[in-house]
Formats: structure tokens, sequence, C-alpha cells
């Protein structure tokens, strides 16, 4: 006996549930690209200090606590990521932060970075999937 997958067959559903995850992931890279793009567009650079470095759950440095001078000459500090090489405690590095809101800080090495764009990715394979379940499901 012969086995055929019927007509009515929808093979678009699994490009759908494959796309799930691949959608609310997206989603939750948005508040963060639009900071990141408001910071490469309207964003002072500074020099700022390192003031302590903060590792999570092992021995590479994934934070900064640091300090910077605003354009109206003010101390802030921020918690920025780590660029390469990481500075020690006390050393100065390149920062990018929002003029209207000094808490607003990123590294400038963040922001050159791909790193700074893995939402982009994500959102592209989702779209990829939605396009293919389109696809899949015309043909069906």
């Amino acid at each position: 006996m012969y086995t055929t997958l019927a007509s009515s067959t929808n093979y678009a559903i699994p490009f759908l549930i494959i796309s799930v995850p691949f959608g609310v992931t997206s989603l939750l890279f948005i508040p963060k690209q639009l900071r990141e793009r408001r910071l490469r567009k309207s964003g002072v650079e500074t020099l700022a200090v390192c003031e302590e470095r903060i590792r999570r759950g092992g021995t590479a440095v994934e934070m900064l606590n640091c300090s910077f001078r605003t354009t109206d000459g003010d101390e802030a500090w921020a918690l920025v990521r780590t660029p390469r090489p990481v500075p020690q405690v006390g050393d100065e590095f390149p920062v990018v932060f929002d003029r209207r809101n000094p808490s607003t800080v990123e590294s400038q090495y963040h922001l050159s970075s791909s790193g700074s764009r893995v939402g982009y990715v994500i959102q592209s394979l989702f779209g990829l999937l939605l396009v293919a379940a389109a696809v899949a499901g015309s043909l069906s």
C-alpha cells in the first residue's frame, strides 16, 4: 500500500509554527534598536572613565560602570557594554550619550560592532519564514 500526501495538505503551517519564536524575539529587539539608532544619529561622543568592571557569572567583564561629562559640564554615571580591549579601572574609552537623556549611553565600540545588529538578522529570518509560509501555502 502506497501512501501519498493529500492535495489538501497545507505546507505553510510548519513555517508558521517555526516563525513564532522568531517573531516574538524580533519584537523584543525593537526598543534596543530604536535606542541605538537614536544614539548613532544624534548622540554625542565623549570620553568616559571606567570606574568599575562588572562580571556576571564568570571571569569575563561584561559591563562597565563609568563616569563622563555631558555637554553642559555635569558629571553623569552609566552602565555600558564592555568595549574591546576591556579598559582597566581609571582608563578612558569613547562612549556616545543622548544629549536629552544623559543616562542613555553606549560604548562607541558596541555601536560600531556587528553585535548591535543581531536584531536585524533575526527580523530578516522572521520575514523570510513568513515569505516561505506564504509561498508554501499558495503551492499547496
